[in-house]
């Protein structure tokens, strides 16, 4: 395959995003999906940002219980939300603050977002028997919380789903992927939970067996 169908077949791939996170793919273009969000940061960058697009039709169309996503429902959602972020990079360039470190004649400039949420990390840890190893990072969003799970010697032939716990035992289900052939995944997900009722982050296999976990207080 050439860099010209290399790049074609990953546009089709992104324009799956937007109907994954409905729940609107079958399950093949399911399968593609998920199988190349492991490999590729940019789809996993965007894939968090669609993580408001079931609140916001919610928001914009009439209730009902078996209603039907348009396309243009979908197309005007995901169209506010490449909208708000890029109003947010906007934001970042024309209100930072500029720090200089001084250091050896060398000044370091660090761009600030006023008021950016910051991330709380968390070190996982597998139960008896399981070798995994990895990291949690939790960023509260106006929409609930962003994960990035950084994971390290997962079990091979194996599919995974990540969940977030609220401490009452509530399950949200963030993230699902299958194995990676190293053991190792970077994998972003996201929870209409707000970040401070999250109790732990979990990580199961296909049968529910815990594979790693971490509690946040």
């Amino acid at each position: 395959m050439n860099q010209h169908e290399e790049d074609r077949a990953h546009t089709r791939l992104r324009e799956l995003l937007g109907p994954y996170v409905l729940g609107g793919l079958d399950a093949d273009d399911r399968a593609r999906l998920e199988a190349h969000l492991p490999t590729c940061a940019s789809c996993r960058d965007e894939l968090a940002t669609y993580a408001g697009l079931p609140a916001l039709l919610r928001a914009g169309a009439p209730s009902s219980a078996h209603r039907e996503t348009s396309d243009a429902a979908l197309g005007d959602a995901i169209g506010a939300l490449r909208t708000r972020r890029h109003r947010r990079r906007l934001l970042l360039t024309a209100a930072a603050a500029v720090v200089l470190v001084a250091g050896a004649g060398v000044g370091t400039a660090v761009v600030l977002e006023p008021d950016a949420p910051l991330a709380t990390t968390l070190a996982l840890s597998a139960p008896a028997g399981v070798s995994a190893t990895g990291a949690a990072s939790l960023s509260a969003k106006p929409w609930g919380t962003s994960v990035e799970l950084d994971l390290r010697g997962l079990p091979q032939d194996e599919q995974f789903v990540a969940w977030l716990v609220s401490p009452e035992g509530e399950r949200q289900q963030v993230a699902t992927w299958g194995s990676t052939g190293n053991g190792e995944a970077r994998v972003t997900g996201a929870s209409a939970f707000v970040t401070r009722d999250v109790a732990q982050v979990r990580v199961t296999d296909s049968d529910g067996d815990l594979v790693i976990s971490a509690t946040t207080r």
